[in-house]
């Protein structure tokens, strides 16, 4: 797992299905996929266009969010 913190962007998200994608800041590459349980967070309300950090793992799909935070 890769130890510094990436940022990103919302970008769908659904609630009913509990995961979405996020944009990676720089723009570039795939969006990162995440699941609703892996927010580290006590106010677990999310939407589109919400800045969260987190950790990118490389799973077999594709990068996957984890220990998400939300940001201020």
């Amino acid at each position: 797992m890769n130890n510094k913190r990436s940022y990103g962007i919302i970008r769908m998200y659904d609630p009913l299905k509990g995961f979405g994608f996020l944009r990676n800041s720089t723009g570039k590459g795939k969006d990162i996929f995440f699941f609703y349980q892996d927010l580290d967070i006590d106010d677990k309300d999310i939407c589109i266009g919400d800045v969260l950090s987190f950790n990118i793992e490389q799973a077999p799909r594709g990068p996957r969010a984890r220990e998400i935070k939300k940001e201020s």
